[in-house]
């Protein structure tokens, strides 16, 4: 699945003049910058390549749980090339109107060429969680309890250390990329996968929104794919 998965990324970078990768993070994309970081190393140019992010948790910048400690600790850190952009959400961002309207500027001026994305156990992608409207737009989103609860196991923290909120693409923003590539592995992510690709498209399984677009691909698992009952050449774009 990573490699899959990388290699789409990879190919973007590639062939694009100046491409634009948004990055998700947590534990199925760490294969993806496993792949990503020994490229770099091996003499992959990402020189002109402009990096973002699919959201952000509301906390402290410095603390275990946000995507720029997972960016820097999983990326940044550990290459010697630089990207010629990398762009950040503020999560200790007082205005979250404000940072949220700057970002949003950011995503106009540097179109995504592919947007990664994760799935969660309750089927959110970034933090659009069952109910989110299919036109969200980018927005300070209220955690569901089962995707704390992810947090918590995901970065060894308690319950009163765990966010439980992050500004974060709406369905808007994350479709207008050119590719939308989602990943998903495990069995505890089998149900998720199988309302996903094989359950009614509604809000209240909110990954369902990648089935009306044409430029989605998604990559599972054995594990994550258990418990589909359709052959999966039926589905278009999808892997």
């Amino acid at each position: 699945m990573s490699v899959k998965g990388y290699n789409i990324i990879k190919k973007v970078i590639e062939t694009k003049g100046e491409p634009v990768i948004s990055m998700t993070t947590g534990g199925t994309p760490k294969g993806i910058f496993k792949l990503f970081v020994e490229d770099i190393q091996n003499g992959l140019d990402i020189s002109n390549t402009t990096i973002m992010n699919l959201d952000e948790y509301v906390g402290p910048q410095d603390s275990v749980y946000t995507v720029r400690t997972f960016m820097y600790k999983n990326l940044y850190n550990l290459v010697n090339g630089e990207p010629k952009n990398i762009f950040l959400i503020d999560g200790e961002a007082q205005d979250t109107d404000k940072e949220i309207a700057r970002y949003k500027e950011i995503l106009n001026q540097f179109p995504r060429d592919i947007q990664l994305l994760g799935l969660g156990t309750n089927g959110h992608i970034g933090a659009n969680e069952p109910g989110t409207p299919f036109d969200s737009t980018m927005f300070l989103a209220q955690h569901d309890e089962s995707t704390i609860q992810s947090t918590m196991k995901e970065y060894g923290i308690t319950r009163e250390e765990a966010p439980t909120e992050m500004l974060t693409l709406g369905f808007a923003e994350i479709l207008k990329a050119e590719k939308v590539l989602l990943i998903a592995s495990g069995k505890h992510k089998a149900e998720a996968v199988k309302a996903l690709l094989e359950g009614e498209i509604t809000p209240d399984c909110p990954a369902t929104a990648l089935r009306n677009c044409d430029n989605a691909i998604v990559i599972i698992d054995e594990d994550a794919a258990s418990l589909l009952e359709k052959d999966h050449k039926s589905y278009n774009s999808f892997l």
